[in-house]
C-alpha cells in the first residue's frame, strides 16, 4: 500500500511558504481552496502527500507559483517572494513594450551563450527576463549578506514595490583609491 504520510518538519516548511505568498498575493477562491488542503493535511498527517499534489497542482496555474522543482533555495521565504514578485512585475513591463510593437522582436535578440537569434514568442521572452532579473536580485541580496562590493540589496522594498539597491564598495577599494 502506498504511503502519503508526511511528517511534521516537511509539511510545515512547505505551509510556511505558501502562507508568505498569500499573505502578499490576492488568489481569490483559489486561495480557499487552498487553504482548505492545508488545514485538512495539517489535521491528517497520513495523507499529506496528496492534499500537497492538490496544492501544487493549483499553484501550477500561476505564473509565479512559490513551488518549484530541484534544489530549495538558501534564501529566505520573504526574499523569495520578493524575488519572485519583482521579476515578474519587471517582465510584465518589458513584455508591454515587446508586445506592441513588431520593432522590439526584430531588435531584442537573445543572449549569444543562449544562441543568439530573436526570440520565438513573447513568452520565450518573458521567461527570460524573469529568470535573469531572479538571478540578479539573488545575486545582490548576497552580496548584502557577504558585505561584498558592488549592488547590495536587503531584501526591503519602498512603498512602490521597487527594490532598495545600494552600490557598497568595500574598504580595500576605497584605501586604494586614495593611494593613487
Amino acid at each position: 500500500m502506498a504511503d502519503y504520510s508526511m511528517n511534521d518538519e516537511a509539511w510545515n516548511k512547505r505551509v510556511s511558504k505558501i502562507d508568505t505568498y498569500l499573505e502578499s498575493n490576492d488568489l481569490g477562491e483559489m486561495a480557499t481552496v487552498i487553504r482548505w488542503n492545508i488545514t485538512e493535511g495539517t489535521a491528517d498527517p497520513s495523507n499529506r502527500k496528496r492534499f500537497w499534489t492538490s496544492i501544487t497542482t493549483l499553484f501550477g496555474m500561476l505564473p509565479d507559483s512559490p513551488i518549484s522543482r530541484g534544489r530549495e533555495s538558501d534564501l529566505p521565504e520573504v526574499v523569495q517572494q520578493q524575488i519572485t514578485a519583482i521579476s515578474v512585475k519587471y517582465a510584465e513591463a518589458y513584455c508591454a513594450a515587446y508586445a506592441t510593437d513588431p520593432l522590439f522582436g526584430e531588435i531584442v535578440r537573445k543572449h549569444g551563450k543562449s544562441g543568439g537569434g530573436v526570440y520565438a514568442n513573447i513568452e520565450e521572452y518573458n521567461k527570460s527576463l524573469v529568470s535573469s532579473m531572479k538571478s540578479r536580485l539573488t545575486t545582490y541580496y548576497r552580496n548584502h549578506l557577504k558585505g561584498q562590493s558592488g549592488p547590495n540589496w536587503d531584501g526591503s522594498v519602498n512603498d512602490s514595490g521597487v527594490p532598495n539597491i545600494t552600490v557598497v564598495e568595500t574598504q580595500s577599494e576605497e584605501t586604494s583609491e586614495e593611494e593613487e
